[in-house]
């Protein structure tokens, strides 16, 4: 269950993140409520991971998701762009968690 509130946490981080940008100088209350909560129960299951998981592990393993989800949302709802070489470290950030998550 623990490894399930991690994913869930690294979801809501990347949504939390997403408000974050339609946040325009605290003129839309929506967003800063959502990113708000958001925050709030992302650190929530983080947090309850925690308890199962090691603090560095489970750390390591939501600001992954996070890192690598909000770098996807941004490419293709954002049309930011992104290189090679950040596609070739992103992979490793993906490829590490997943490695963290064997090794326990």
């Amino acid at each position: 269950m623990a490894w399930f509130f991690i994913v869930l946490a690294g979801l809501e981080e990347v949504v939390s993140v997403i408000a974050m940008k339609y946040v325009d100088g605290l003129k839309n209350k929506k967003p800063i409520v959502v990113m708000t909560i958001g925050f709030l129960v992302s650190f929530y299951l983080l947090a309850e991971a925690m308890q199962e998981i090691p603090a560095g592990i489970a750390y390591a393993t939501w600001s992954g998701i996070g890192t690598v989800g909000i770098t996807l949302v941004g490419v293709i709802r954002f049309k930011e762009k992104i290189n090679r070489l950040q596609l070739t470290f992103l992979s490793l950030i993906f490829v590490g968690v997943i490695g963290l998550q064997l090794s326990v």
